[in-house]
C-alpha cells in the first residue's frame, strides 16, 4: 500500500516485519518533504539512498546512505531530500502491533495507521 500523507509528501509504504512497523519514504517529486511531527514511541530513521536534511528537536543533520538515527518519543522531526529519489526508512520497533486490529488484510494496525496519517502538525 503506497500513499502520500500530504499533497507534497514522499511516496510512502508501510509494512509489518517481525516486531516492527517499517515505513519507507521515497522522495520522488521535486519539493516533497515530511511535515514536522512526533510519535508516542521511539523509532530508528535510516538513509537507504540519496541524501536528506533531517531535523530532530530543532537539531539539523545531513544524512547519507547507511546513516541511522534514533528519534526519541515525543521529539518533533521532519525530513527534506537533498537529492532526487532519496529513500529514508523508519523502523518503529515498539509500535502498537495488534494482529486482531488490522486494516483489511494489509497488515497495518488501524490505530497505528490512523495515528500516522491523520496527525497534522502545528
Amino acid at each position: 500500500m503506497q500513499y502520500r500523507t500530504h499533497e507534497d509528501g514522499p511516496l510512502t509504504e508501510i509494512r509489518i516485519e517481525p516486531g516492527a512497523v517499517v515505513v519507507d519514504m521515497q522522495f520522488d517529486l521535486p519539493g516533497c518533504f515530511t511535515r514536522m511531527h512526533d510519535h508516542a514511541f521511539d523509532h530508528w530513521m535510516e538513509c537507504v539512498r540519496g541524501m536528506a536534511r533531517i531535523v530532530i528537536d530543532d537539531v539539523e543533520t545531513i544524512v547519507r546512505p547507511g546513516d541511522r538515527y534514533l528519534v526519541a518519543a515525543q521529539k518533533r522531526h521532519g525530513c527534506w531530500p537533498l537529492q532526487s529519489d532519496t529513500l529514508l526508512r523508519c523502523r518503529h520497533e515498539h509500535a502498537d502491533i495488534h494482529p486482531d486490529k488490522m486494516d483489511g488484510g494489509t497488515g497495518i494496525p488501524l490505530e497505528w495507521l490512523e495515528r500516522l496519517t491523520n496527525r497534522v502538525p502545528e
